[in-house]
């Protein structure tokens, strides 16, 4: 159940509790403490309690209301002991749902009109501590529900301001995404193209040798079948990604794993320190896994590079019977932000892997520093 209920609930509760126990009080009260009859006391009490249901819509008018029927009770005699409860109810209301010039009117009227019959009672000889205690209850009372709507608005602000929040986050999230999808497609359109150009020149050449070269046809036509089968399953995986229009890079040769001691050079020209370690017998991969290994591998050497501070990297490559392996750590350094940024690296690092049914784990280790962790299958890609 929200706050806002809670509080209609309360009220409601509370009007309801005052009403019955006031017209317990009028109906079997002794006729001598009848001041005014019962009829017309039951009707102050309508007026003094039943107007409490509408406080949080209307505070002020409420307010002016229940003074007018506790002060007729108070001519009366003050037979209503409920009378003082329903003050304090509209006045805490007044605080809470009104507005700033509202509240603050209806609290100086609430002022003036029990001063006024305050004073004369201080006067007739009535002790100070049965009278001035009620005013500093009213003012406490009227304060606490001016609190609690500053605190309501502060809430309802920050509620507001996370979901503006969120939602710039998901937004560049979505162009993360989207940016490093359109990169994936150039790249596989990239590939495509390379293996229709292998086809068509096998082709020519199959034709070439047909009529004297059985044997170099026959290995013609298994390349084109090969590049065939290669290009199809970069083609599916193409159309299934939404090009995005964007900057294209500068030109330069298809990246892949045996580009890697390149890339390590290119780091360790900056002064982070890489060591790098195969396992497994080195093969040649799938085009399209070979490029998303490769700028894993680069992505996370960045990310190594602004955020751990100086340090030590790691790359361990792990040739799989149906994959590739890739792990990528740093040993920190005490204060470096592994974490801070803006978290696009990742992102197209799971982009890349989740296009060819690979997974990427990244996230700070036990012993200190950054570790991403990726695996490439292998077995559906070609």
């Amino acid at each position: 159940m929200t706050w806002p209920r809670v509080a209609r609930v309360a009220l409601a509760l509370t009007v309801v509790g005052l009403f019955l126990t006031a017209q317990a009080q009028i109906w079997t009260a002794p006729p001598a403490y009848d001041a005014g009859g019962r009829p017309l006391n039951a009707v102050l009490a309508a007026l003094l309690i039943l107007p409490l249901l509408l406080a949080r819509r209307w505070p002020l008018p409420v307010l002016f209301v229940v003074l007018g029927a506790a002060s007729a009770d108070y001519a009366l005699g003050g037979g209503l002991g409920q009378a003082w409860f329903s003050l304090l109810v509209a006045v805490y209301a007044l605080g809470a749902y009104g507005s700033t010039r509202a509240s603050g009117l209806g609290l100086a009227v609430t002022a003036g009109l029990v001063l006024a019959v305050d004073i004369p009672r201080l006067q007739g000889g009535e002790p100070v501590e049965d009278v001035v205690p009620g005013w500093f209850i009213l003012g406490a009372t009227w304060g606490l529900g001016r609190w609690i709507r500053h605190r309501q608005a502060e809430l309802a602000g920050l509620s507001s301001h996370a979901r503006a929040l969120e939602h710039d986050r998901d937004e560049a999230t979505r162009a993360a995404v989207a940016y490093e999808r359109a990169r994936i497609a150039r790249e596989l359109h990239d590939l495509v193209a390379h293996s229709m150009a292998v086809i068509v020149l096998q082709s020519q050449a199959a034709q070439r040798v047909a009529s004297t070269d059985l044997d170099a046809a026959r290995r013609a036509l298994e390349a084109i079948e090969t590049t065939g089968r290669e290009g199809l399953a970069e083609l599916r995986r193409l159309l299934d990604i939404l090009l995005v229009e964007v900057d294209a890079d500068e030109l330069e040769p298809r990246p892949s794993l045996a580009h890697l001691p390149l890339l390590v050079d290119r780091v360790r020209d900056t002064g982070l320190p890489v060591e790098v370690s195969v396992t497994g017998e080195p093969r040649a991969l799938p085009p399209g896994v070979d490029v998303s290994a490769y700028r894993i591998v680069q992505e996370a050497l960045t990310n190594t590079l602004k955020h751990a501070g100086r340090t030590t990297a790691e790359v361990g490559v792990t040739y799989l019977p149906d994959g590739v392996e890739l792990c990528v750590s740093d040993r920190g350094t005490p204060g470096a932000t592994g974490t801070s940024g803006t978290g696009r690296g990742l992102i197209g690092m799971r982009e890349r892997a989740h296009l060819y049914g690979g997974t990427v784990e990244a996230g700070p280790v036990a012993t200190g520093g950054f570790q991403v962790r990726a695996v490439l299958p292998t077995g559906g890609a070609s």
